[in-house]
């Protein structure tokens, strides 16, 4: 079965108790803790909520240059039932979204390796592995399928191995999720779409639930990551490097136009001297 591991949204109305209370309904009072420190993506605060094991299981972040504008944070276990509360509350834009589904059987982690090897190669994806893939199996092994940086990647990897599961002796329990950080035209859409349909979110994605998940998914793009032009990064450098010159330049002619002119009348007399 198919679940949201992990959600992030951002949204303008709310009070910050009311998602404190989200995340708060979720986890329970007992055993809570909180960590309040500096936020981060410029927001001015964060608060951190734990578990009882000291895990992190949300945050909501406020202030800063973000003025009036809030992001809400949950993942693991609490994500589900937070995530129909925010739904039912208050209008978001996503700005990341985990699904996963999890294997428990011998053998899982490599029946599942093999159609995530198929589809990076495929779609020629850049990839990745993490763990100990000779010496030290009990430590677990982690296939990535994707770049970090790209809108959608997978994760392969053996849960019940990680640390705080092994008291269960899982050891064959595999997860294999998603992660949707959708760009900006995708954002509102997004906040609408069940976990099936995150696999959707790109084409190889949509193959791999269909040969891992046995699931038809309706396409949902997310988007593609935005690439300056060769015209706009050269713009962008002219500006870092000598923005506080051209600055000062405005000042001194009075406007923004005259700097234009005196640029244009400079490379023009460039052009003639060549």
């Amino acid at each position: 079965m198919l679940r949201f591991d992990a959600y992030s949204a951002t949204m303008i109305g709310p009070k910050t108790d009311d998602l404190l209370q989200i995340i708060m309904d979720q986890v329970g009072i007992g055993g809570a803790t909180f960590n309040q420190s500096k936020g981060f993506h410029t927001f001015g605060h964060r608060l951190g909520v734990k578990d009882h094991t000291g895990s992190e299981v949300g945050a909501i972040q406020w202030g800063g240059r973000q003025g009036e504008r809030l992001m809400f944070e949950v993942k693991g276990e609490a994500t589900p039932g937070a995530v129909e509360a925010l739904r039912a509350r208050f209008p978001h834009r996503v700005t990341r979204m985990d699904s996963c589904a999890d294997f428990d059987a011998p053998g899982a982690f490599e029946r599942l390796l093999g159609p995530c090897t198929e589809v990076k190669k495929a779609h020629r994806l850049k990839g990745s592995k993490a763990g100990d893939w000779d010496d030290f199996p009990e430590d677990g092994r982690t296939f990535y399928v994707g770049s970090p940086k790209s809108i959608t990647m997978a994760r392969l990897y053996e849960k019940g191995k990680q640390p705080e599961y092994r008291h269960l002796h899982r050891e064959n329990w595999t997860r294999l999720e998603i992660q949707v950080r959708p760009a900006k035209d995708a954002k509102a859409a997004f906040s609408h779409l069940s976990p099936v349909d995150a696999w959707g979110a790109s084409g190889w994605t949509r193959e791999l639930a269909a040969k891992v998940l046995q699931e038809h998914v309706d396409a949902h793009p997310a988007g593609t990551v935005y690439r300056l032009s060769e015209q706009e990064a050269a713009l962008r450098w002219m500006c870092k490097q000598y923005g506080a010159h051209l600055v000062g330049l405005a000042q001194d002619l009075g406007s923004w136009e005259c700097v234009g002119l005196t640029i244009q009348e400079m490379i023009s007399e460039q052009a003639k001297g060549r």
